[in-house]
């Protein structure tokens, strides 16, 4: 190759990568992590306005008013018209995160109704153990129903003994058991209400004594192991299984104070699980085939409890370093619960823009979630990538702003670069999203009363 055609070559691959560079989805690229000065300047929230504990009490009240279910069992997605919506595969980690946000709400408020809900919620999570019928087995979903209905999607089961009167889902994932000992963990912590948190370590120590007597795998009720249940140590298991692994064990050791967990525990250590757990988020691949925006979420939720019963220096610092690298994939993002996770977890690192951008992100979160239909690929302010998400869906290359996005069950799992998404605006979604930054960011004083 002559040198002149060495640099025409050299000058095109140039301009494919800035023009490339230019469209790709901000989460996909190191060196614009950090640059929120590429974003639109942040809409400030009035400092005393109450918007903020306002837009609270709504989702608290379409909370009690539509999303629990008589035994507490967060249902997420509702049909307002036609036949209900039974496939609730996610009520246990949503049902997980609704308690940690009731349980933020107590220890802020002290009020009547929170610790109320947060006993009912954590009913329902006892549950969702109870009526598989196996111990340590939780189900997905449950609800009270003498027969299949059309309407099923999924490995639904009838409950047998006590349990006859309900039917529930079962293959289990990882995702769900990730949810509920957040859930679990901070419930214990701040609900200082003797039975209920020696319901929770029973049910805690059921579901990890499961997990070690399965070789750290979830085993449905036909001997199998579930889908998406394996937290061994196996070639092919994803590094954000070590680290949920880790934090169960912990929370176990600490809950129950059993012997056995503290074990489980120390093996996992020496087995690499914190250096596996470190490099859970932020993987080389998803810049080829796309961020897994859903992983995002469990590791943030995994890394809350872990580091805050975690005592060892050594583990400390390579747990701290995972968080600090899955924070530094998505602080562009103004995700306020990975804000506040972020924010909390690790000292001496407080980050007075994201704080800020996140403030902005709960101030525009909607009051009530539809699934209307949203298609934003036509704005010329909202720059368009080349490159699709893992879906196959037209995204942006910025963060599209909260109240610009398609609603789902739950937006911090969600793509915040998607232009499309929703449907016949008729399904009504909870609003546990808002309600757990919410919460956490006024127990952590990151939020103020009056906001």
């Amino acid at each position: 190759m002559n040198r002149r055609r060495f640099l025409s070559t050299l000058l095109l691959e140039g301009t494919l990568l800035a023009l490339t560079s230019a469209c790709r989805p901000a989460v996909s690229l190191p060196f614009f992590r950090d640059r929120f000065a590429s974003l639109p300047p942040p809409r400030p929230a009035p400092a005393e306005a109450e918007v903020l504990l306002s837009k609270a009490r709504e989702h608290d009240r379409q909370m009690g008013e539509r999303h629990l279910s008589p035994e507490g069992l967060v249902i997420y997605r509702i049909r307002e018209e036609g036949p209900p919506t039974l496939s609730l595969a996610d009520a246990a980690i949503w049902t997980g995160c609704y308690v940690a946000a009731e349980a933020f709400r107590w220890k802020v408020t002290g009020e009547r109704e929170a610790a109320q809900r947060l006993t009912a919620s954590l009913n329902a999570l006892h549950l969702l153990l109870q009526v598989t019928g196996k111990r340590g087995l939780p189900a997905r979903a449950f609800r009270r129903a003498a027969a299949p209905a059309p309407q099923e999607e999924g490995e639904w089961h009838q409950g047998e003994g006590d349990y006859q009167g309900y039917r529930w889902l079962g293959d289990v994932s990882v995702d769900q058991v990730d949810g509920l000992f957040f859930g679990y963990a901070i419930a214990f912590d701040l609900f200082e209400e003797p039975s209920l948190r020696r319901q929770i370590a029973e049910d805690v120590a059921a579901i990890a004594g499961h997990l070690l007597d399965h070789r750290m795998q979830i085993v449905d009720l036909d001997g199998r192991r579930t889908k998406h249940g394996d937290l061994g140590d196996g070639f092919f298991t994803e590094d954000l299984n070590a680290l949920i692994a880790l934090m169960i064990m912990k929370a176990a050791c600490r809950l129950t104070e059993e012997r056995r967990f503290e074990e489980a525990y120390r093996r996992l250590t020496v087995m690499g699980y914190p250096l596996r757990a470190a490099a859970a988020r932020d993987k080389w691949w998803e810049y080829l085939i796309g961020t897994n925006h859903s992983d995002n979420n469990l590791a943030f939720l995994a890394f809350y409890p872990l580091l805050r019963r975690e005592e060892d220096p050594s583990l400390l610092r390579a747990y701290r370093r995972g968080l600090r690298r899955a924070w530094q994939a998505v602080r562009v993002e103004a995700n306020p619960l990975f804000t506040f996770i972020a924010q909390a977890l690790l000292p001496g690192e407080r980050d007075d823009a994201a704080l800020r951008r996140a403030t902005e992100t709960l101030f525009y979160f909607p009051d009530a979630k539809r699934n209307t239909l949203i298609d934003r690929s036509g704005r010329r302010d909202l720059c368009r990538s080349y490159w699709r998400d893992r879906q196959g869906r037209l995204q942006s290359c910025r963060p599209v702003p909260i109240q610009d996005r398609p609603t789902d069950s739950f937006e911090w799992k969600e793509n915040p670069y998607r232009l499309q998404g929703g449907g016949d605006g008729r399904t009504r979604f909870a609003g546990v999203d808002y309600l757990l930054p919410y919460w956490m960011g006024r127990y952590h004083c990151f939020l103020n009363p009056h906001q």
